[in-house]
């Protein structure tokens, strides 16, 4: 079963008929016909009856469409939580801090922050200037605020 295979059944059993389907997946009818029956042999079960005037879910492709639709909708949620990732919108950040800026800055800049980025995680750690200059090349923290 691939992901291909549900959009196609997803699509069949909204429109209830494999043309509009096909014109909405911008495919033509024969490969989405085939895609079906790929997934229903790989099922073991029959989804749409079919006949010439119409189609209609079984009492089985009635039920695999509401888990169709959870599957392909936990996909791209999982898809979106990773290109976020990617772009730095989500996960933790980690930062050291100097005992001044921490009473001075950074209490200000963390609000906005969580603000702007409400998915990410801010993990603190006080740190001399020195110290934050070696956490910063061992990767052991992301942002420093040090002292001049």
């Amino acid at each position: 079963m691939e992901l291909h295979q549900l959009r196609c059944f997803v699509m069949v059993a909204e429109e209830l008929h494999f043309g509009r389907a096909a014109k909405r997946l911008f495919m033509t009818q024969p490969p989405l016909s085939r895609q079906i029956q790929m997934l229903e042999r790989s099922l073991g079960v029959t989804l749409l009856e079919r006949s010439n005037r119409n189609v209609q879910l079984t009492v089985a492709g009635q039920h695999f469409l509401r888990d169709a639709r959870h599957v392909l909708a936990y996909t791209e949620q999982a898809a979106t939580a990773a290109r976020r990732l990617a772009r730095g919108e989500a996960g933790q950040l980690l930062l050291g801090f100097t005992a001044v800026s921490g009473y001075n800055l950074i209490p200000g800049l963390l609000g906005h922050a969580a603000h702007l980025l409400p998915d990410v995680g801010f993990e603190l750690h006080e740190m001399v200037s020195g110290a934050q200059t070696e956490a910063l090349a061992a990767s052991m923290i992301d942002v420093g605020f040090v002292r001049r």
